[in-house]
């Protein structure tokens, strides 16, 4: 059964593979943590609980995208607290990312379907999400799970300029 849960141990070495799957395929638009270089459920408590947070990061909730009868990690994704500045223009309240291998079955669209539940529940509407003007999937992503967009903006961030999509959702 596919579903959404809190990160474990379980399914960490197929977490590992899916990592190494993005490394392989130099995906850089959303990136999982690598797990070889630091524990990353306590990493991700630290951030649920919004503990020791550096200066620039906002709490955020980590979910997997997993099928159980599999022990298979199929994306993630991050449902954060709040908005600072630089989450208002570029990654919004959202951010994910589904397995390379994994990519153009409908992961994607059912995991933001899931994640806006427990956006529902902690009580953050409306939504900010965002992606790449050249990201024509997670744009699609978006619009099926009824987000409009509302502009695009340039950001720049480590000397590159980027158009980024903005998308909206009420959801309370």
């Amino acid at each position: 059964m596919i579903k959404l849960i809190v990160p474990n141990k379980e399914y960490l070495r197929s977490y590992k593979e899916a990592y190494d799957e993005y490394v392989e395929n130099g995906v850089s638009a959303y990136s999982f943590t690598d797990a070889s270089s630091c524990d990353i459920f306590t990493k991700f408590d630290r951030y649920r609980n919004e503990r020791d947070l550096p200066a620039n990061r906002v709490g955020e909730d980590k979910y997997w995208l997993v099928d159980d009868e599999r022990v298979y990690f199929i994306g993630e994704i991050a449902i954060r607290h709040r908005l600072n500045d630089a989450l208002a223009r570029r990654g919004g309240h959202i951010g994910y990312g589904v397995r390379y291998s994994e990519w153009n079955r409908g992961y994607g669209t059912k995991m933001l379907a899931l994640a806006l539940e427990k956006a529902k529940e902690m009580r953050i509407s409306p939504v900010l999400i965002t992606c790449n003007d050249d990201n024509f999937a997670s744009a699609r992503v978006m619009e099926k799970n009824g987000f409009v967009l509302r502009d695009k903006v340039v950001v720049s961030e480590d000397g590159r300029d980027f158009l980024t999509r903005r998308y909206w959702k009420t959801i309370l």
